[in-house]
């Protein structure tokens, strides 16, 4: 069968949701949406569409939940979680509801799996939690949290690989009702604050997984108990059972599954948790994964090639007893038109409401209408036939003749104006879509125009809503003519710059402009790039992006700077020459600056006496180091000579810092001063340190 063969009719007479999703089989229910098989004929592929009860839709709280969190949602592109193509509401028989258009996947669930008795190895149940941790610290760095992790809202696609289910829907639908006091299957895998009526956190989604996984381990569910109370009852304060022949797994899922939720795991602990145990378990064989069990068996022949990718069979619809197969009758050239059954959606949740169930639908058929082409004259009142051209009684011209005149003209343009009228085409105004939902805006047209969609990225409308249409608001088209709806992908990727070079104000202000978020890390010490410019950055949600490569608005992106050279340990030189300090300075790369002399009776002359910084400190590369060299013993004052023996002018001159050379003259007579090099030396006249004096008396008269 080729692909074509699958396409459905265009006049299978199905419920055709937002414009372009063709409703097919039901393919489950539960208390608060049900699940349809469908075909997006827009982009020809098949889909999952799930619709919100009309009661729940109904509620103004459920709707603005609904529209938070599929914002949200839609915006995530990840390869273990559910692609949500679209989502909105819809009219139902009278009813607005909500609905969500997911992709569709074939490859089973771990429902599947358990229901039919198998069990994992520890190495295949890690591998099915690190994928979900994926998912979940996705869903929860997003400020999205799931809600109802379980067996039957993993599923795998025909690639094999994992994906989380409904994200956005199942939090707005656990947040709606209490589904875990209405059925015990959904009870067994709820967390104890859940149990306790507290709010859900990202946490409970941990705790969810956990039981998830031991079921898949163990092939039962713990803590499950007659009823649904029973069940919750049975989870508060204790904790799992975890036995040790689970191997690295037992500690694991002992953490993640404890009572209190600030002592289990979040998402992304619980994953390395995993990666950590993996090395102590053995290699996984495959998961055994039943392809196209969640939508039918696989019916493809050995060898056979398929494409996973490929459009949906639109299988006919079971006839339901008593009802009679719509039939269009025959068309104009006689030929006799197809007779489809009227479709039934048989235990449909919705059935339970009567006034909201799908009606069965047949062809619609528009009569032809045609303008008239002229108006009939009636005989004139006068008795007069206009077709006899011989009366036998002439008329008598007067006033009434001319009236009638008048009157017959009068019709006459009459009849062009209608014939005009009926003949010109049916015309409509394009409606404002500006900001709707796409489903609501396609709804909004149909039957009046077809809506044609186009993608556009914008800055300032949500992704899947309207931004604009072609022809604009308020043109005047013929019916069923074709308007263009531009439909918001969000904001335009932003290309990263290379940010290396940059000091980290010019690089935080080219990411901001770019509508990024700027997040600096710890500085590192490099010897060649100066400090605050940037070494490296990453972008943590991609670690290997380039520069040259695209991100989604708002994405982090993580700078990491420079703090220039390493800090260095500033040397001691106290104590040595002036050579000396300036060589140990230049070593650790430092940079000696002099500092004014002073004088110190202790350190020589010449010598370091003190520095700034102190020895030991920390001092940048290439700054200065101020030394204060000594400049010797401070100067000397010449004392007051009161006693002038030879002995006492020595002791008054030691005294004062001087040395005394000795004397000229002779002693015994008068003491005439002190002189320094020859030159008379005053009292309190200052001198170095040591400087040598003699002391002058009167010389003695030569006998005659």
């Amino acid at each position: 069968m080729t692909a074509d063969d699958q396409i459905p009719a265009a006049t299978s007479p199905t419920r055709v949701v937002a414009g372009r999703f063709r409703l097919g089989p039901r393919r489950g229910s539960s208390i608060d949406a049900a699940l349809f098989e469908a075909f997006d004929e827009e982009l020809q592929r098949p889909v999952v569409v799930k619709l919100v009860h009309p009661d729940t839709s109904a509620r103004p709280d459920v709707q603005a939940e609904f529209r938070a969190k599929m914002e949200l949602a839609g915006a995530l592109h990840h390869p273990n979680i559910s692609v949500a193509h679209s989502w909105g509401t819809t009219d139902w028989n009278g009813h607005r509801v909500l609905f969500v258009v997911s992709e569709q996947l074939t490859g089973g669930s771990v429902r599947d799996m358990l229901d039919r008795g198998r069990t994992l190895s520890p190495s295949q149940a890690l591998l099915l939690g690190l994928d979900a941790c994926k998912a979940l610290d996705v869903l929860h760095r997003k400020g999205l949290i799931h809600g109802d992790i379980r067996p039957g809202t993993l599923v795998f696609g025909d690639d094999r690989r994992l994906r989380v289910l409904d994200p956005g829907l199942s939090e707005v639908l656990a947040i709606a009702d209490d589904n875990v006091h209405r059925s015990n299957d959904l009870a067994k895998y709820a967390s104890p604050e859940q149990a306790q009526n507290q709010p859900i956190t990202s946490k409970s989604d941990v705790y969810s997984l956990c039981l998830t996984l031991f079921e898949t381990l163990t092939g039962t569910v713990p803590f499950v108990g007659d009823s649904t109370v029973a069940t919750l009852q049975n989870r508060i304060d204790r904790l799992l059972p975890v036995s040790a022949d689970l191997g690295a797994l037992a500690s694991v899922l002992e953490r993640a599954g404890r009572p209190d939720p600030a002592d289990r795991y979040t998402a992304a602990e619980f994953g390395r948790a995993l990666v950590q145990a993996a090395e102590r378990l053995p290699r996984p064989e495959p998961l055994p994964i039943l392809v196209n069990s969640l939508f039918g068996a696989d019916t493809s022949a050995a060898g056979d090639m398929t494409d996973p990718t490929g459009v949906l069979r639109m299988p006919p619809l079971p006839e339901r007893e008593g009802i009679e197969p719509v039939q269009a009758p025959p068309s104009a050239d006689g030929a006799t038109p197809a007779v489809f059954p009227a479709p039934v959606l048989a235990d449909s949740h919705l059935d339970d409401h009567p006034e909201t169930a799908l009606p069965s639908v047949g062809p619609v058929l528009a009569a032809p209408v045609s303008a008239p082409t002229g108006v009939a004259v009636a005989a004139a009142e006068d008795g007069v036939d206009p077709h006899d051209e011989f009366p036998e009684h002439p008329p008598t011209p007067g006033r009434f003749r001319r009236w009638l005149i008048l009157l017959l003209v009068l019709l006459a343009i009459a009849g062009g104006v209608l014939a005009w009228y009926s003949a010109r085409p049916e015309m409509r105004t394009v409606p404002p879509l500006a900001n709707m939902e796409q489903g609501v805006a396609l709804n909004a047209v149909a039957g009046d125009f077809q809506g044609v969609l186009a993608q556009e990225s914008s800055e300032t409308v949500a992704a899947g809503h309207v931004i604009r249409t072609d022809p604009a608001t308020g043109t005047e088209l013929k019916k069923d003519s074709a308007i263009t709806l531009f439909v918001s992908t969000g904001p335009a990727p932003r290309v990263v710059p290379e940010l290396a070079g940059l000091t980290v104000a010019d690089a935080s202000q080219q990411l901001r402009d770019l509508g990024l978020v700027v997040e600096v890390g710890d500085p590192v010490f490099d010897e060649k790039v100066a400090k605050d410019v940037v070494l490296r950055w990453t972008v943590p949600d991609s670690p290997a992006l380039v520069a040259g490569g695209t991100v989604t608005k708002g994405t982090a992106v993580r700078l990491i700077a420079s703090a220039g050279p390493e800090p260095r340990s500033v040397p001691d030189v106290v104590g040595t020459t002036l050579q000396a300090a300036r060589a140990a300075l230049a070593k650790a790369q430092l940079v000696l600056a002099q500092g004014e002399g002073v004088y110190d009776a202790k350190v020589p002359r010449g010598r370091a006496v003190s520095q700034t910084p102190a020895p030991g400190s920390s001092a940048d590369r290439g700054s200065k180091v101020t030394v204060v060299f000594s400049r010797g013993h401070a100067p000397v004052k010449i004392p007051a000579i009161t006693e002038t023996t030879p002995a006492q002018v020595r002791a008054k001159l030691k005294a004062a810092g001087f040395v005394f050379a000795g004397s000229k003259g002779d002693p015994s007579l008068p003491f005439i001063g002190l002189t320094v090099g020859g030159k008379p030396a005053k009292t309190g006249q200052e001198f170095p340190f040591h400087t040598k004096v003699v002391a002058v008396y009167t010389a003695a008269t030569p006998a005659p």
